[in-house]
């Protein structure tokens, strides 16, 4: 008896527990019935109270109970006009929003929790930045999410400048826990990429930033802190090739001054960028840095950015090279210029110990699928004795030597270097034993027994 109560008693409890869960669908099924056109300014104006965004609604409205509750909005327009800087405007053909259940119901309060678009193309002028930082750093806006999409910056003609495809944009925010959050994962310039920007709510115009690309893997972080319109300082950490790279900046007066802290060991930066017009004007000191990485990496990775990268950039950079690893390059200098889209090589020097300068003019090609550095060389000997005592001949080998020509082939792939062309004293070296006049070099011993094998000739 007591065994029938008990499944008679969880009979009606699983009964009630279906009947309640039909009640409740019931319920959020409703609305598709309810004519929310009719109410198509309240939505307006209850969109813009919750999100900071103007909403012109042209198309239907169609209420959805899958995922969420949601109102799908087939046709309407998104606009931000915020102190009276350049409105932003954005045709949307699907817009979803999600609703609080207590308000699925139009006599009841409208209360929206999050709106998302899916599969749009956003047109952004470069002018409209502006706009959108004001909008994200002031807005109390509440989360919105953006996926499948591609973002548009076009010039003041609408030619455009930079594609990005989006995978997805969340902008979360919460005024209890005092943060705002812009999440980003996409493609920019053919890199993958996540960035996250955040600030406090109660730091109206300080903010961080993250931006993370993959392959190369490069990760800049920035605090930025805003003073006034026209003025802002920050810090910035760069991550590339296993390198740190801290910069501070400073933006006064339409001119930005970049620099080192005190404490920067091995990468030390100095630059100032006018804006109107656009220049840049860059020292960078390398310190301690790898023969090797300089040329296969950084100097390769230099010549070979690509345009868009560039953008409208102008300007001059200067690399110093101290303390070099390497037994006999000691320092150097390597200069650029920035001009329609491209890097170009301007000077290439290195200083050896005591001895003199070598002068190199060098390129990248591709070979059988490898890629190859070529520089063709001319090594002045400033100090005779010296040169003598490094490369162990007798100085009276060298009492008329003033000059060294040449060239070196460097496969990137493989390692392998080879010296060939020389030239001593601009006559050309000839080799009884060594027909191509070509010699694989592997180390800087081998080095030093090639040069005095040359002298000594």
């Amino acid at each position: 008896m007591i065994k029938k109560l008990k499944v008679t008693i969880f009979v009606k409890f699983i009964f009630s527990l279906i009947v309640l869960c039909f009640l409740f669908c019931i319920y959020l099924s409703i609305p598709v019935l309810f004519n929310y056109k009719s109410i198509e300014n309240i939505i307006e104006s209850k969109f813009y109270s919750d999100f900071n965004i103007n909403l012109n609604i042209n198309g239907d409205i169609k209420y959805q109970l899958l995922p969420k509750p949601h109102l799908l909005i087939s046709d309407s327009s998104l606009s931000i006009d915020e102190n009276n800087n350049e409105d932003i405007l954005f045709d949307i053909k699907n817009l979803k929003v999600f609703m609080n259940s207590n308000s699925l119901y139009p006599k009841s309060k409208i209360n929206f929790e999050k709106f998302e678009i899916q599969n749009t193309n956003f047109i952004l002028k470069k002018k409209e930045y502006v706009t959108l930082r004001h909008y994200f750093h002031n807005s109390e806006s509440k989360p919105f999410h953006i996926k499948k999409s591609k973002i548009f910056i076009v010039d003041d003609k609408d030619e455009t400048l930079v594609i990005s495809p989006i995978e997805k944009i969340n902008f979360i925010t919460s005024k209890q826990d005092n943060f705002k959050k812009l999440n980003i994962k996409g493609i920019l310039f053919d890199l993958n990429f996540k960035s996250l920007w955040k600030k406090k709510y109660n730091s109206e115009m300080n903010s961080q930033i993250e931006v993370d690309f993959k392959e190369p893997n490069f990760l800049i972080k920035n605090q930025l802190n805003y003073n006034n319109s026209s003025s802002l300082d920050g810090s910035t950490l760069l991550t590339f090739f296993n390198q740190n790279i801290e910069i501070d900046y400073i933006l006064e007066n339409n001119k930005i001054t970049l620099s080192s802290p005190e404490n920067a060991n091995d990468i030390k930066i100095g630059a100032s960028i006018e804006l109107k017009p656009f220049y840049l004007n860059s020292n960078i000191i390398l310190n301690k840095q790898n023969i090797n990485f300089m040329i296969d990496e950084l100097i390769f990775s230099l010549l070979n950015l690509e345009p868009d990268l560039l953008g409208n950039i102008n300007g001059d950079i200067e690399l110093l090279l101290t303390n070099i690893e390497h037994e006999l390059l000691r320092s150097g200098k390597i200069s650029f210029n920035i001009s329609q889209n491209t890097i170009n090589l301007r000077e290439v020097l290195f200083n050896i110990s005591d001895i003199g300068q070598i002068i190199s003019e060098i390129n990248y090609n591709e070979k059988d699928g490898d890629t190859i550095f070529n520089a063709s060389n001319s090594f002045l000997i400033k100090n005779k004795k010296e040169f003598a005592k490094k490369f162990q001949i007798k100085p009276s080998k060298v009492k008329d030597l003033n000059m060294i020509y040449f060239k070196v082939e460097k496969n990137i792939s493989t390692g392998q270097v080879s010296i060939f062309d020389i030239k001593i004293n601009n006559v050309e070296y000839k080799d009884k034993n060594n027909n191509e006049l070509k010699y694989n070099i592997r180390n800087s011993q081998e080095l030093k027994s090639l040069m005095k094998r040359i002298i000594t000739s």
